[in-house]
This record gives C-alpha cells, sequence and structure tokens, in this order.
C-alpha cells in the first residue's frame, strides 16, 4: 500500500477531522477500506502495540506463567519430513521448522524451550510463540503434523502440557474457533484455520461484498472483514460496518463516502467491548452515541 511514503496523509485522502471532547477524534472521508486503514495505520488509533507498550512497564512478561524445561530432545540428528501438508526440517540454534504447504507459512519451534500444548475443552494441540504484548503466532497439531514431527525428531512420544496464557474461543454464528492472549483479546487473536473455516470465511466474505457494494470493493477487503466479524471485532449493522479495535470504535458507512473513528483508553475495553456487542444501542452509528457514552462512563483516550 506504500504507506510509509505517504507524507500528507490529509491531502491525498482528502480527510477532515474534528477534535471532540476528551481529544477523541471524529475523521470524515472516502469511507473506503484504505483510507481507513491508512488513517489507523499513521495514527496509532487502533495500534496494539503502540498504544499498550507506551502504558506497561515490563511488557514482555506481563504476569503470565512460563513453562520449565524438564525434558530435552536431541538436535544433533533431526531428519528432514514430507508428509501431504507439510515439510519440516531442523535450522540452526536447535529449531524445527514447519512449513505449511497449503498456506505457505513456516512455524520456527525452540526444541526444549516450548513444548506442544493441549487446550482440555477442545482437544485441540498447538506450539505457540508467544512474544509478548498480545502478539503471537502458533500451528495447529494435527495428527498428520504430529506423526512428521514424532519421525522429524526420532521419537514415539511427544512431551505435551495444558495450554496456559491462552483460550480458545468459538464463533456462535459460524462455529469458527480462535485463539486469544489472555489479558489482551482486544487483539482478536488468530483464526483456527481449517477446511471449513475457509469455506464459511469465504460465504461471508461474499455477502459483505454484496451488502456493501459501495463500502467493500474487492475479495480481499470482504475476507479481511469476515475475519474480524468470526472474532467479534467487527459487525454489520443496517448503514454499514461497525469495527472495535484496541483502543477505537469506527463506523464505515455503506455509502461508502462517510465514516468516522473515536478513541477511548485502551484500559477500559471490556466495558466498551460490552457494550459494542449488544444489539439494541439505538443511534450507535453515529460518532455523538459514543461520545456521550464515554463521557457518561468517564471514559476517554487520556493515558
Amino acid at each position: 500500500m506504500g504507506i510509509n511514503a505517504v507524507n500528507d496523509q490529509n491531502a491525498v485522502w482528502g480527510v477532515a477531522e474534528k477534535r471532540g471532547a476528551a481529544g477523541n477524534v471524529k475523521n470524515t472521508g472516502s469511507g473506503c477500506f484504505a483510507d481507513t486503514l491508512l488513517r489507523k495505520t499513521n495514527a496509532g488509533l487502533d495500534s496494539y502495540t503502540r498504544s499498550e507498550r507506551k502504558t506497561m512497564s515490563g511488557c514482555g512478561v506481563y504476569a503470565r506463567t512460563f513453562q520449565t524445561r524438564t525434558h530435552r530432545y536431541d538436535t544433533s540428528s533431526i531428519k528432514e519430513v514430507e508428509t501431504e501438508k507439510f515439510s519440516i526440517t531442523g535450522r540452526l540454534g536447535s529449531y524445527l521448522c514447519i512449513y505449511d504447504k497449503e498456506r505457505g507459512e513456516a512455524f520456527n519451534w525452540k526444541l526444549n524451550e516450548n513444548d506442544i500444548q493441549v487446550d482440555e475443552k477442545t482437544g485441540l494441540k498447538f506450539l505457540i510463540n508467544d512474544l509478548g504484548c498480545g502478539l503471537f503466532n502458533m500451528v495447529v497439531v494435527d495428527s498428520e503434523l504430529e506423526q512428521g514431527i514424532k519421525e522429524a525428531l526420532g521419537v514415539s512420544e511427544l512431551v505435551e502440557k495444558p495450554l496456559i496464557n491462552f483460550t480458545v474461543r468459538q464463533d456462535q454464528k459460524t462455529g469458527i474457533r480462535y485463539i486469544t492472549p489472555n489479558g489482551y483479546e482486544s487483539s482478536g487473536g488468530l483464526i483456527i484455520m481449517d477446511e471449513e473455516a475457509r469455506k464459511k470465511l469465504d460465504s461471508l466474505a461474499k455477502e459483505y461484498l454484496s451488502q456493501y457494494p459501495n463500502l467493500v470493493h474487492s475479495y480481499e477487503e470482504a475476507w479481511f472483514h469476515a475475519t474480524f466479524e468470526v472474532r467479534g471485532l467487527t459487525k454489520r449493522t443496517s448503514g454499514g460496518i461497525m469495527q472495535i479495535g484496541p483502543n477505537s470504535i469506527s463506523f464505515l458507512n455503506k455509502d461508502g463516502i462517510n465514516s468516522w473513528i473515536c478513541t477511548f483508553d485502551p484500559k477500559r475495553w471490556k466495558e466498551v467491548k460490552e457494550k459494542f456487542d449488544r444489539n439494541d444501542n439505538a443511534g450507535e452509528e453515529s460518532w455523538e452515541y459514543w461520545m456521550n457514552l464515554f463521557q457518561a462512563l468517564k471514559i476517554d483516550d487520556k493515558r
């Protein structure tokens, strides 16, 4: 998108801003995806790491529970293994590289530091690189991958531990599951992708294209909105699309012209999210509705 090359955001996108009470910002612009994404990125309104790193000390630790190393895999003789979906190879530094052929993504597992984690409720198994501040990457360990890892390491069993610091959630409408870091739910987490989830997201994306022809201009944009909807961060209204970020509420008008963003203290995210999730918010498509709510709850963007 060339965001870094844009020096005068307002001149390029024709964005007008109003400074409201408590410093919250109202933006009106073209309402297109590029407009909204550019404004959010440059202004840092929805930058999770920016807003949180400024307000938290020891961000990389944040009182999380860490696993204790109680075993060691032999990293000197890792075999290269090919399965239908995965390529598994050893890397310098005692890493095991797991390449997902279908998604074109690689996951590097630091052996003897992180173990496979099992969610007790669903039975799903994960390898997770927890980077702190709500940032992480992960791979779901299905039976094919588990067998491939065993073959690569030359072992008959893999060490497993209960899932900690993360929660597996499920969208009630679609049944799609996703995983979020505890205490950082506003990040949205990551969707647990499988063929069924892809089909459902594809169907949702097509709904966005059909429902908002003046607002959603490509399949990629529609997919973006669909993934946020199943994670509870986007909802459709009669007049457009509403989104909640770690420190902002935004509305994209279906006319593709008018839109707005207002910000709040990210520490109050849960309170705002509870209101966002309600379906009886008369007037929620207006910027004034949220500003009045923030004032009533004494929520603003001062940190």
